[in-house]
């Protein structure tokens, strides 16, 4: 039996106190990875899902999780490791939430997920082989260009600047990050210096950095207002590192020093989105490149082409399908994106997107998109998928369909009703946007067979 500390709500007065809980121990060997980059056993019954294990270890896992068709537990001994395993290279890995796979070769993840995909895809839909292309791989460690910080300041403890911890709200100090972009890195110890002298600092909720294409951008989430005297801090901050400093308090924000008019992150075809460090943005520079040029190479658009971009976002797909094909109509959700998007859009000389507003899970909005009047549509949900926008494709006979995920188990299950009704997957790549994170993305271009 081993014991773990789990953490629990407050106590009551005079209740008798607990120790720590037991928990089970078993020892096992793991066979393969889940999408995820967990350890599975299938020997063990019910089937064992371990984090921190990797194929071919035996390990001793603490079991956190326990149900009919299924357990959860942690790796707490490695007792014959995989040759793929890696000494973490963060000091505080093993605090940090911000990072879960450190602990094994970037190639040996992305082999390994490609696998659990592979067989996870395959038999959901009976499929005998899919075709895959080589994984776009970061071209760094250092890739994100965006991060938000915690910032524990209570009275009468340090200072703390940093991410949360795993499972717990205890934010986790750092002076350096590996997998920030060198220019957020420098960034980080001048904050701390610059935090450390306000005197409204408690009243900072997070911090929210972003490398553009044309400078860095820093926005303070706040939940009152700061004095004159620490305003002036942050604007000399601000200054001395050219950075684009906003104030959030949630119904306001005014930017106290704006060194550019906007910042901006480049997509393909040369052009450039207008962003904010609140906006959601794909935080791996290249990786994101290589995403847009590799689905408008599979996409095919011809200059006769209309073309569907499905949860467009700021523009990232739209702006460079517009280079290539008569038209392309962009829908997001979101009214302001939508509004700052088709600006860009108008401000780069683009003239052919018809930027629209709707809800995409709402069949009525949907219906009156007319789908069935579009060549060919490119989608990019988030996590929840696109089942109902997928069903529409369906009956909709769309010639090609290009499909750009970031939930391996939403994307399965968005495939059933274009399976159903005739597509193939001619092509499918998962890409490295999250090192060493359990995040994966994957793209899938379907045809319809016997189409034209």
């Amino acid at each position: 039996m081993a014991s773990i500390y789990q953490g629990g709500g407050k106590r009551r007065s005079g209740a008798k106190q607990k120790g720590p809980a037991q928990l089970t121990t078993k020892t096992v060997t793991l066979d393969k990875w889940d999408p995820r980059g967990r350890g599975v056993c299938r020997t063990h019954q019910p089937v064992l899902f371990a984090d921190g294990g990797l194929p071919g270890e035996t390990c001793q896992v603490a079991i956190t999780r326990s149900k009919k068709q299924f357990c959860e537990g942690q790796v707490t001994q490695v007792i014959e490791p995989a040759t793929a395993r890696q000494a973490p290279f963060c000091p505080v890995y093993e605090h940090c939430g911000g990072c879960q796979l450190q602990h094994v070769e970037r190639g040996a993840a992305l082999t390994w997920r490609q696998q659990a995909l592979d067989e996870q895809i395959r038999l959901t839909h009976a499929l005998t082989d899919l075709p895959w292309v080589a994984p776009i791989r970061s071209s760094s460690d250092e890739y994100r260009r965006k991060t938000r910080l915690a910032l524990d300041a209570r009275k009468g403890k340090p200072l703390a600047l940093g991410f949360r911890a795993q499972k717990s709200d205890k934010v986790v100090n750092i002076s350096h990050c590996p997998v920030l972009e060198p220019a957020l890195n420098a960034l980080l110890p001048a904050l701390h210096r610059l935090l450390e002298q306000l005197v409204g600092r408690a009243a900072i909720g997070h911090i929210s950095l972003l490398k553009a294409s044309n400078g860095m951008g820093v926005t303070l989430r706040c939940t009152k207002a700061l004095t004159a005297s620490d305003r002036a801090l942050l604007v000399d901050f601000a200054q001395a590192h050219e950075v684009l400093l906003r104030l959030d308090n949630g119904d306001h924000s005014e930017a106290l020093h704006k060194p550019v008019d906007e910042l901006l992150c480049a997509t393909a075809e040369a052009l450039s989105l207008a962003v904010t460090t609140e906006d959601f943005i794909q935080i791996n520079a290249d990786v994101n490149l290589a995403m847009i040029e590799q689905a408008l190479d599979w996409l095919a658009p011809q200059a006769h082409h209309k073309v569907l971009d499905l949860f467009s976002g700021l523009g990232n797909f739209s702006l460079p399908l517009a280079k290539r094909c008569a038209r392309v109509t962009a829908v997001e959700g979101v009214s302001t994106m939508v509004q700052r998007g088709e600006k860009i859009a108008r401000q780069q000389g683009i003239t052919n997107i018809q930027w629209c507003t709707a809800d995409l899970s709402d069949e009525a909005e949907l219906n009156a998109l007319k789908i069935k009047n579009y060549d060919k549509v490119l989608l990019d949900p988030s996590r929840e998928g696109a089942f109902e926008v997928c069903q529409q494709i369906a009956k909709a006979r769309i010639e090609s369909v290009v499909y750009v995920s970031c939930n391996p188990a939403t994307f399965n299950r968005d495939l059933v009703p274009l399976l159903k009704a005739g597509y193939r997957i001619v092509k499918l790549g998962i890409m490295e946007m999250f090192p060493y994170t359990q995040h994966i993305e994957s793209m899938a271009l379907l045809e319809r067979v016997g189409k034209g």
